[in-house]
């Protein structure tokens, strides 16, 4: 089958590619009286993409143009999105592999059509945009001197009421940008840019106002021709403010232009002017930006939308040092020159805000660690550990480097020997540190050094025993201003000791064999035989029951078989007989409170090892039955002090509550606490009954349907990192991380 050609009256073949050509001149010519039905045009499209990969170039040339029009009059005819997508898609592509000087016609045609067409059918609008649209991504260049053109045609679309014509007018603006690459006239870019900053970032549909963020972002990537300095401020500060909206893909979108903005002011010299040239060298730089637009409105957040505007920031960040390294060339070990402005959003703060800790630590992990090559995260690590050598760091801001510092431990695989040499200035230093948070990050960074360098830990757990029994000896006596850092020094030793013993079973080079039964002892004489000092009592029975907890967690049972029942008579004194004349002699609440919830998690740790794998056999009660008299007493203890409502003790009782419920849900039987079930019930669901008195918990929120939380339904986003900074609510409910799981949280969380 031929067709007669339109030259010399030679026949054409009709190839595949033709007679789909052929096909669609048919849909097209009896659209004059019925619309084409939309799932044969999708299939016919389809059949020609597939068409245009096998077709020669000859072949393609010969029903090139007929093939532009019949798409052009299909388009115009109005079509739906999937449609207009598959018809924009073929025009540039037949125009690629074909003959490209028909860019030039075809270009001029769909914007002579959008100009001299009154109010046309919305549909036809969106269709001649859009493959206007792929035309400039393809061959932009080509054609800059249509821009200005474009730029009005944009204007025009921005006034239909239709939201899918308002964003593909502006999804044409942005490939018209991108296309064209900063080439075109610096009237066209001004226009463009106004028709951005009036109507498409305040636009009433989030569609519209994702694609404006688009259009910004697409200015910064080719340079921002015609923009001056005050331009890119303006677009900036716009920027920041969308940080606020309530769609998170607007969010998000605005987030990535903020930081290309951001990234193109402090790198002048790639700016381009009029006429598609570079700035010149002399261009001011744009030094108060990060401070103005990443900074300020982090530290200024407040309010319902804080945690949206905190997110945005820190994505915007990590745009920001992503397109500073691999567009504009800014050398890694440059790159950590900006994470002491990261940090600053921390410094002045006394208590560590949660969230704030959260999103500065994914700016560090992704922004940088992420970013550099394994020689200048050994340089990062080094100049990180010498920061904390600095006497006012703020608490938040060393657990922000602590932790960091753990990651890049992992990722390096080695202890440079720079680092060893600050170690003991710094990481262990730490761990006399005022903060609990700061004494807990400070043991998890050596928790890492050790699983890089096994061969430091027989060291490390001797040093941690002797000083503890030092520090015991010195608490006897001590009632002097030194207490404090004495207590602080306590609880750091005991809590790296915690972490080393949790995790010298898994190391290839094993533990020491006197290492459990030294550790066992040690916490014994902590829990029967502290100081007079009520003080310094708390510190010591809070630092034995964490031993405790780790040795039972992380040993093999078998290590600890022959002292079970001995173990087992810890629990006695604060969990049996009267709770009202064991809290009667209590002074310090809140601190009692602290040291019974690590008790019960010690009690959690005995019974997943030595209770819970032969609860169902005959002689399991033999442990069975006190574990749950020490479980009943907990319950006690919490309903007396439940009844007392002491001021200030709310946080620390939520928390020992917590922890008792965990250790009752350890017992892989339930029915075997059967008669503890109302109660317990009780105190699970009176959040719900009476929630005025109770503050937002982030444990709650996975009992709730996802439209009822408080960030909204959640969509996964880039990695699970990522995921995890969106989903974490900072609540004030949080643990601190536990020095004996196997998978520590990535964000660390404060009581």
């Amino acid at each position: 089958m031929a067709q007669r050609g339109v030259a010399g009256g030679e026949p054409i073949p009709l190839s595949r590619f033709g007679a789909l050509v052929a096909q669609l001149e048919s849909v097209v010519a009896s659209a004059r009286q019925k619309p084409p039905d939309a799932l044969l045009c999708f299939d016919l499209l389809s059949e020609l993409s597939s068409a245009l990969d096998e077709a020669p170039k000859d072949t393609i040339q010969l029903w090139q143009r007929k093939c532009e029009d019949a798409l052009q009059s299909l388009l115009v005819f109005g079509a739906c999105r999937p449609v207009r997508r598959l018809a924009s898609s073929a025009m540039g592509r037949i125009i690629q592999k074909g003959d490209a000087i028909s860019v030039y016609s075809r270009a001029s045609t769909l914007q002579g059509w959008l100009v001299d067409v009154k109010r046309a059918d919305p549909m036809a609008c969106a269709g001649a945009a859009q493959c206007l649209g792929e035309i400039y991504h393809l061959f932009g260049r080509k054609i800059t001197a249509g821009l200005i053109e474009t730029s009005n045609i944009v204007a025009k679309l921005m006034k239909y009421h239709e939201d899918f014509v308002r964003q593909d007018a502006l999804l044409l603006l942005e490939n018209a940008l991108e296309g064209s690459g900063g080439g075109g006239s610096g009237a066209a870019y001004l226009e463009a840019f106004r028709i951005i900053m009036r109507g498409g970032i305040s636009d009433k549909s989030y569609i519209v106002r994702v694609a404006a963020a688009r259009c910004l972002k697409a200015f910064a990537n080719i340079g921002g021709p015609g923009l001056g300095m005050a331009e890119l401020d303006t677009s900036m500060s716009c920027c920041v403010k969308g940080l606020e909206d309530n769609v998170s893909a607007v969010r998000d979108s605005f987030a990535e232009a903020l930081g290309a903005i951001l990234a193109l002011a402090m790198n002048p010299d790639a700016q381009v002017t009029k006429g598609g040239k570079k700035q010149n060298v002399s261009a001011k730089k744009f030094d108060d930006g990060i401070q103005k637009h990443l900074i300020l409105p982090f530290v200024k957040a407040n309010g319902a939308n804080a945690k949206k505007l905190r997110v945005g920031l820190s994505l915007s960040w990590v745009f920001f040092l992503q397109m500073i390294h691999m567009k504009y060339g800014t050398l890694d070990s440059e790159l950590q020159n900006y994470a002491v402005q990261v940090m600053e959003i921390l410094q002045g703060n006394g208590s560590p805000d949660p969230h704030a800790l959260a999103c500065v630590l994914y700016v560090l992990r992704v922004g940088f660690a992420d970013q550099m090559t394994e020689p200048t995260q050994g340089e990062f690590l080094v100049f990180l550990g010498k920061k904390l050598e600095s006497s006012n760091y703020s608490g938040p801001t060393r657990v922000a480097t602590l932790r960091i510092l753990s990651y890049l431990l992992r990722s390096l695989g080695e202890v440079p020997s720079e680092f060893k040499d600050i170690l003991d200035n710094t990481v262990v230093a730490a761990l006399s540190h005022s903060s609990a948070n700061v004494r807990v990050e400070a043991a998890l960074t050596l928790r890492a050094l050790a699983e890089v360098d096994p061969t430091c830990v027989g060291g490390l757990v001797s040093y941690g025993i002797t000083t503890l029994h030092a520090l015991r000896e010195t608490l006897s006596f001590d009632k002097g201003k030194n207490l404090n850092h004495e207590l602080d020094s306590l609880h750091g030793q005991a809590t790296v000791l915690a972490t080393l013993v949790a995790i010298s079973p898994k190391l290839l080079l094993g533990y020491p064999a006197r290492l459990p039964n030294s550790v066992l002892e040690l916490s014994k004489k902590m829990l029967n035989g502290f100081s007079r000092n009520p003080v310094a009592a708390i510190a010591e029975r809070e630092a034995g029951w964490l031993l405790l907890a780790s040795l039972l967690a992380s040993m093999p049972k078998e290590e600890l078989e022959d002292q079970v029942f001995d173990v087992l008579l810890l629990w006695a004194s604060p969990f049996t007989g009267n709770p009202e004349s064991y809290l009667s002699h209590i002074q310090d609440w809140a601190s009692e409170l602290r040291v019974l919830s690590v008790a019960i998690e010690a009690l959690t740790a005995f019974i997943r090892s030595f209770v819970s794998p032969i609860i169902a056999t005959a002689n399991g009660g033999i442990l069975l039955n006190p574990v749950l008299a020490y479980l009943g007493g907990a319950l006690s203890l919490i309903s007396s002090l439940s009844t007392k409502q002491l001021p200030n003790l709310k946080s620390a009782l939520n928390l020992f509550t917590t922890r008792t419920l965990m250790a009752y849900q350890s017992l892989s039987n339930p029915m075997v606490y059967q008669s503890e079930h109302e109660q317990m019930l009780q105190l699970c669901s009176s959040p719900f009954s009476d929630p005025s008195g109770w503050e937002e918990s982030s444990c709650l929120k996975f009992l709730l349907d996802k439209r009822d939380a408080s960030l909204g339904p959640w969509i996964p986003g880039r990695d699970s990192f990522e995921d995890e900074l969106r989903a974490f609510d900072g609540g004030v409910d949080g643990f601190l991380p536990c020095v004996w799981d196997d998978e520590i949280s990535n964000f660390p969380q404060n009581q």
